[in-house]
């Protein structure tokens, strides 16, 4: 019996390997090269939740769809799309007075996202709800216009988008970009369109069924500190495992995990990988899948 588990654990390690050098292929290249187009790191909205994360508005329609970076639509690097991705502001770019956002996301409930601005203390200055301006299940482009207060002093802040479940408001993707608010900063670079997805969940697979130990694979371009949780169908936190992760610059360190958990009948839920921004300690970058938990 201990020969067999062993063994078990082998093969879904060299399995997650596997596909984890497979979406490495992906992060070659582009935005994530050896020379990085500058691009958006991530932040959380109000209020926190248990481990840094973020719950949005409450949402009362039954659960539609949770999308996950491995349907979204494939850049051409190879690797899944980043489900999520600001195009502008880019990172460092200086804001003042009204200014614009824009970017590309996957499918939301509703084709519905949030929107803050935070200043350099973690406090929200501004909002928005920008709507995905495409057909419901469709990828497409979300803008908004922000209004900022007139008296704020420079200081860096950062404009945070993201997405809910319509189950339960939980969160289930986050973006975020570092910016300097009421300052002339020129804009860096551009963003690419087809940068690959800043966090990917290789396993588990979108809808599979877990117990017991939950065993999760991903990829991530954020550190040095992982952290996975997997919540249940009132989005409460029922197995929570952090990991450290090593990074060299332009590739993807590799998250292999296994968190246990208990519940007490069969629901569905949420697989979360998440990293947390050294300044401020709040949520930086953010991706999920949705899966079936069983007792």
């Amino acid at each position: 019996m201990r020969h067999a588990t062993v063994s078990s654990r082998r093969s879904w390690l060299a399995v997650a390997v596997l596909l984890l050098t497979t979406l490495a292929c992906g992060f070659q290249g582009g935005a994530f090269g050896p020379v990085p187009t500058p691009r958006a790191t991530n932040q959380v909205l109000v209020p926190l939740v248990g481990g840094g994360v973020p719950q949005g508005p409450a949402a009362s329609e039954p659960a539609l769809m949770n999308v996950t970076p491995l349907a979204g639509a494939m850049p051409a690097s190879g690797g899944p799309a980043e489900g999520l991705l600001i195009t502008v502001p880019s990172a460092g770019q200086g804001l003042h007075s009204a200014f614009h956002v824009e970017g590309l996301a996957d499918p939301a409930f509703a084709q519905q996202l949030y929107l803050l601005v935070r200043d350099a203390k973690g406090t929200v200055i501004a909002a928005g709800r920008p709507t995905v301006q495409a057909q419901t299940g469709q990828r497409g482009k979300f803008s908004a216009e922000v209004p900022m207060p007139a008296d704020l002093p420079p200081q860096t802040g950062r404009v945070v988008v993201y997405a809910i479940s319509p189950r339960n408001s939980g969160l289930t993707h986050l973006s975020s970009v570092e910016v300097q608010l009421n300052s002339a900063a020129p804009p860096a670079a551009p963003i690419d369109p087809a940068t690959p997805e800043g966090i990917t969940i290789a396993f588990p697979n979108p809808g599979a069924e877990v117990k017991g130990v939950v065993k999760v694979a991903a990829a991530t371009m954020f550190g040095p500190k992982v952290i996975v949780e997997v919540r249940d169908a009132n989005d409460k936190t029922v197995g929570r495992v952090e990991q450290s992760v090593e990074q060299i610059a332009g590739q993807p360190a590799q998250v292999l995990v296994e968190v246990p958990i208990q519940v007490s009948a069969a629901q569905p839920g949420r697989v979360l990988v998440y990293t947390l921004n050294p300044r401020d300690g709040q949520t930086e970058h953010l991706s999920s899948v949705e899966v079936n938990l069983a007792p």
